[in-house]
Formats: C-alpha cells, sequence, structure tokens
C-alpha cells in the first residue's frame, strides 16, 4: 500500500463514534478479570497499550481488555466518567477539566509525558512568522492542545489574535487538511508527522518540557469495586513502557507500532526515534506531577484564567501502579 493510500485509509478512523456501550468490568471463565478501555484512533497515543496487547503483558496480570474506540478525547473522558467504560486512554488536560467539574475518574500512570506533538507548518510555511493570523489545528479549538500551540507561537512572538483554529480531531486528517490548503499549520503526533514531512510539511517548533499528553485513567468507582482489574490495566501498561524504554526491544516496538497504526517501516521508526531520544514515554508510567502543573500554567499564561490551588494531587491515585 502506498503512503497515500495508508494516510487515508487511516484518516477514516475520524469517522468512528462512541458504541452503544455494555454494562462494563467482570470477569470470564478463565478467571482473568475483563476491562473495557475506551481509546481513539490508532497512533502513538496508544503505542504502549498496543505493546501491552501485542506482548501479552495484560494477559500477565489477570486482565483481558476490549477496546472501545470514541471519536476524541472529551468523548473518551466521559465514557470513562460514566461508567460506560471502566478505563481509558485520554489527553491530560480533559481529564483535569472534568475532575474540576466533579468526574470521579483518576490518572492512574503516564503513558505520553512530554508532548509528542509538534508544529508542523504545511509546505510552502517555513517560517513559525508565517502562521500569523492564519487557519491552524490543534485538534479542538479550545482547551489544552489549542493552547499548547497559542502558547509556542507567543513564544516564538507570533501575534495570534488573527489565528482561525479549525477543529480536526486526528493527526492524520490534520495532514489531508494541510495537503488541501485547508490549514496552514497543525500540532501532530507521530507517525502522522512524518507522512506530512514526506507531503513537504516543515517542522517549526516543539514544547521541550514535562506536560502530560496522555495519561492511562479509570472510573472511580469501579476501580474501588475491581481494585485487581484496575492494576491488572495500569500495571500492563507499565510493562509495556519499560518493554519501549530498554534499546533491546526496539525493533519489536517499530513492528507494533507500524501495525497499528498502519504506516510504513519508516515513520514508525522516525517516531521510535522521536520518543526514545526525547524521554516522551514515562519509563515505567511514573507520574511526574509538573506535567500535570504545566498543562495548567500554559493555559493561564494563554488565557488569563485562575488557577490558585491548583494541587496535581487531587487528579491522581498512583496506587494501581505500585
Amino acid at each position: 500500500m502506498t503512503t497515500r493510500r495508508k494516510l487515508l485509509a487511516t484518516a477514516g478512523l475520524a469517522l468512528a463514534v462512541t458504541l452503544p456501550l455494555a454494562a462494563c468490568g467482570g470477569g470470564d471463565d478463565a478467571g482473568t478479570d475483563t476491562v473495557q478501555v475506551a481509546v481513539l484512533g490508532p497512533g502513538s497515543l496508544q503505542w504502549l497499550h498496543a505493546i501491552a496487547k501485542d506482548q501479552g503483558f495484560y494477559d500477565d496480570h489477570g486482565v483481558t481488555v476490549e477496546d472501545i474506540q470514541v471519536q476524541n478525547s472529551g468523548s473518551l473522558v466521559q465514557a470513562v466518567a460514566s461508567g460506560s467504560a471502566d478505563a481509558g486512554i485520554a489527553l491530560g488536560d480533559n481529564v483535569i477539566k472534568a475532575v474540576d467539574e466533579g468526574a470521579d475518574i483518576k490518572i492512574t500512570g503516564a503513558l505520553i509525558q512530554k508532548p509528542a506533538l509538534r508544529l508542523y507548518g504545511a509546505p510552502g510555511v517555513e517560517d513559525i512568522a508565517d502562521l500569523a493570523g492564519a487557519q491552524v489545528t490543534a485538534g479542538a479549538t479550545e482547551g489544552g492542545t489549542y493552547e499548547l500551540m497559542l502558547y509556542m507561537l507567543q513564544e516564538a512572538g507570533v501575534d495570534t489574535a488573527g489565528l482561525t483554529p479549525v477543529a480536526i480531531a486526528n493527526s492524520s486528517d490534520r495532514v489531508v487538511a494541510m495537503q488541501n490548503d485547508q490549514v496552514q499549520g497543525a500540532l501532530l503526533i507521530p507517525p502522522f508527522d512524518t507522512l506530512a514531512e514526506e507531503s513537504g510539511a516543515n517542522l517549526l517548533g516543539w514544547h521541550d518540557d514535562y506536560w502530560l499528553e496522555t495519561p492511562a485513567i479509570v472510573n472511580g468507582p469501579w476501580a474501588k469495586e475491581n481494585p485487581e482489574a484496575a492494576a491488572g490495566f495500569t500495571r500492563g501498561l507499565a510493562d509495556a513502557a519499560r518493554f519501549f524504554a530498554d534499546p533491546a526491544n526496539q525493533a519489536e516496538s517499530v513492528r507494533v507500532l507500524q501495525e497499528y497504526a498502519d504506516v510504513d517501516e519508516t515513520a514508525a521508526q522516525a517516531a521510535y526515534d522521536f520518543i526514545s531520544e526525547n524521554d516522551i514515554f514515562s519509563p515505567d508510567l511514573s507520574i511526574a506531577e509538573e506535567g500535570l502543573t504545566n498543562i495548567a500554567e500554559i493555559g493561564a499564561a494563554v488565557s488569563g484564567k485562575d488557577i490558585s490551588g491548583f494541587d496535581p494531587a487531587d487528579y491522581i491515585d498512583d496506587g494501581y501502579l505500585e
């Protein structure tokens, strides 16, 4: 399959919607616990999840995982908060917002502890200053990822007052939007950033600091009633993080992403190189609290909202990891 055909096939994932869900949790005849996990479309956000499934790490901890693909992170967090899903792999800013609004969910581990998102310009956009007054996408048109983009632009001296944000949930669709000149700038995750570069896009910037992009989350009441299942889900991901962090497993890690995201080896290898060389993944799912604090502080910097009293511990329960 050509890169172009792969890209268009992957872009179709944006059509996925939240499925009607049955009651969650429960065991099976083999004595394992079934955990229904809400996920986004295949890509590096769920790379450790894909490794955990491929290498049998969930099985090692006595859980069987059933994926429920949802359209966007907001829907994902809502599915976990409502109990329609037991657990999920979400975006950190959506989790903070949901908990602040009263959702009983907890972060049990950190998958992506520094932004995997990088800022790209469409073909012909070679300098970050060229994005002044442009149409741009960071996924949603508000919230953490858009605030991260605004912060990066403002730090580079770009006047963001004239930006037109466009909502495009998946990086694969953002690449197509850049090719079609629908947007002139976009935040992209691996491996789709490599596909964008192959089409002439230009890397403009990256925020190199802790910023909890992707945590593992659980429904609070479910986790209390099923602590072994919550621990099995979390520890399976932790084993996957340790597997990825071991250079001896590079080829296997690349293979998993290549198959999971349906991209060629070049794109998967480039994703591995960027993520491993820059410590994007937590090496053991441990949570750096400053990753949550930085989400709040960046949001405050671009919006002026009051974050006094923000405490990252309010969102975390790492007891299932230990």
